[in-house]
């Protein structure tokens, strides 16, 4: 930290004119730390608010000024860092000379309800050439240095630097193998979504992989938004409650004092006056620039917790609201911490706590609940309805993350030439995903940073942990909160026992090895695929059925091969 050097110099200067002993001198020297690095912390998250709540160039060189770093490969670094996040933020793409839209709202509509697919691949394609062309030399400078500094750091290359977080000298074989774990429930989803969407779009393949501009948002992460094309039994009541809320008049303002119910409900931490106060909800109508992508703020000070998010009232960012209110929570419960201990017990952890919020108010039994959903019909209809709802905003996202950090640890570790960095970015879309370019790719694109995350320097695996984490983690909080039933019908809500445990866990933040968090919540040390194929073995059998029924078989290219029994997709479900 910047300000270890002058901590030492206080130390031994107490030491000496104190004469204390070496126990008392290091609790001195680590409370003078704190006291000083939460001051400073403080500054930077500040200078960053006031930047990304108003996007001038003026805030930009206060952020960085008020950031020295301690030499020159730091200060570019951020620098670049910064960078990246201004050319994304400020990317548009132009319909006609006149109508040009940012990625929040215009782009995000666009590419979620359009079924033009000329539009969707002229739009798909625009984004990259507009953004992610012009991040690619930044990008490219960005990691080069991230890999110096791991290297000076004594770490082989940056991305073992990443997954050093995960304590585990296999991570990523492990990763790999529970995505094998999970695969025949994704290629049986890939074989249904592929049926369906070709009778919208006939540039379709039967047996070929899907073009990525065509499942619902701009990069093909999430395909919740192509649910309505896809809807097993659209004659059941829609999960959707986006309708429900404009007819009820939902608020924004509402919506977030919903999802802090949610917490409360379960005996959690209420929001703070400052929340409220302070967080951006909404678009300002004051014509500044703000970054849009929903994010949560910890302000180091144990009292200051906000969100910045343009929320509009449909249900998607009702649900979005949820996962980042898990985020304020657990800020909340580690507060107490040293300030070295304020994190998640790994980067899955953080991200698993507001998916399995988010997870638990989208079911029916919940909507029903708080009054967005009339009844719940107890039929396998709604059933499958709403796993393969969610199945596409959880099961269809393990490929995509994880492939994007196995890309981006062979470059780090110089696997790749650089002028293949692209191409071989697609080979692992193809291979893992069965996702290809809907438009031929160039030597002067580069895809990854396409996306907000990449594009601002997040490892993109704590996603795919993510996922594997919230299942795991829900399987126990029904368990407390004494849910009967199948575990996709479970919502936790109200139940203080899910709650404490939630908490106990919550606040151990970073302190314990993620193990010893995990086993604390779950009474496991690993992660294991086992909760998330419990949780959609109902859809798992269904598909299959359907599959077997139309002869869609199941993969793409090479690997397309027709299902004749069912017991060839379920042995690794059975193993499990």
């Amino acid at each position: 930290m910047k300000c270890l050097c002058v901590v030492i110099l206080l130390w031994c200067a107490q030491a000496r004119a104190l004469d204390r002993t070496a126990e008392e001198s290091v609790k001195a020297l680590l409370e003078e730390y704190h006291k000083i690095a939460t001051v400073l912390n403080n500054n930077d998250t500040v200078k960053s608010w006031a930047y990304y709540s108003n996007m001038t160039e003026y805030n930009q060189i206060a952020m960085a000024f008020w950031s020295p770093m301690e030499d020159e490969d730091k200060e570019n670094m951020t620098n670049l860092l910064s960078d990246m996040t201004s050319i994304y933020a400020s990317g548009t793409v132009c319909l006609t000379p006149e109508r040009c839209l940012e990625m929040n709202p215009g782009l995000e509509e666009l590419m979620a309800n359009s079924r033009d697919y000329q539009e969707l691949q002229d739009v798909w394609e625009k984004w990259r050439t507009n953004v992610s062309r012009k991040i690619r030399p930044v990008y490219l400078q960005y990691i080069e240095l991230m890999n110096k500094e791991a290297v000076s750091n004594y770490f082989s290359d940056y991305g073992e630097q990443l997954r050093v977080q995960y304590e585990s000298a296999t991570f990523e074989e492990d990763m790999v193998r529970i995505f094998r774990e999970v695969e025949p429930l994704y290629r049986l989803l890939h074989a249904y979504v592929r049926k369906k969407l070709r009778r919208v779009y006939p540039q379709i393949d039967a047996r070929g992989p899907l073009p990525a501009c065509v499942l619902g948002d701009m990069w093909g992460r999430f395909w919740i938004n192509i649910y309505t094309l896809l809807v097993p039994y659209p004659d059941q009541p829609d999960i959707d409650a986006t309708e429900t809320m404009l007819d009820q008049n939902y608020t924004v303002h509402q919506m977030f004092r919903m999802g802090d119910e949610f917490f409360t409900s379960m005996g959690l931490k209420p929001l703070l006056d400052t929340f409220w106060s302070r967080s951006i909800l909404e678009r300002p109508q004051d014509g500044r620039k703000v970054a849009c992508h929903p994010s949560s703020w910890d302000f180091d000070d144990g009292k200051d917790f906000r969100i910045m998010m343009c929320a509009r009232v449909n249900f998607a960012d009702l649900a979005i609201i949820h996962h980042e209110l898990g985020h304020i929570q657990y800020f909340m419960q580690y507060a107490h911490l040293p300030l070295t201990f304020r994190d998640g017990a790994n980067p899955g952890f953080h991200e698993a706590i507001g998916e399995l919020m988010t997870m638990s108010m989208s079911t029916p039994q919940h909507l029903a609940t708080v009054g967005l959903l009339k009844e719940v019909p107890e039929n396998p209809e709604m059933s499958i309805n709403y796993l393969l709802r969610t199945s596409l905003h959880t099961v269809t996202t393990l490929p995509f993350h994880l492939i994007s950090d196995l890309w981006l640890w062979k470059v780090l570790r110089g696997d790749y030439r650089l002028e293949e960095y692209n191409t071989r970015f697609w080979e692992l879309k193809e291979q893992y995903l069965g996702v290809v370019a809907p438009v031929p790719r160039t030597a002067e694109d580069l895809d990854p940073p396409a996306i907000f995350h990449i594009s601002s320097g997040y490892d993109m695996i704590r996603y795919f942990t993510r996922t594997i984490l919230q299942f795991q983690f829900q399987e126990k909080l029904c368990e407390a909160a004494g849910h009967e039933g199948p575990l996709h019908t479970c919502d936790f809500y109200g139940s203080k026992e899910a709650g404490d445990l939630l908490a106990k866990a919550m606040s151990l933040g970073s302190s314990k090895p993620w193990q010893d968090v995990l086993q604390v919540m779950t009474g496991e040390r690993r992660m294991s695929s086992r909760a998330i194929l419990r949780y959609f073995r109902p859809l798992q059998e269904w598909l299959t059925e359907d599959n077997i029924r139309d002869q869609d078989g199941v993969g793409w290219g090479d690997s397309w091969t027709i299902l004749e029994d069912q017991r060839t997709v379920d042995d690794v479900y059975i193993s499990c």
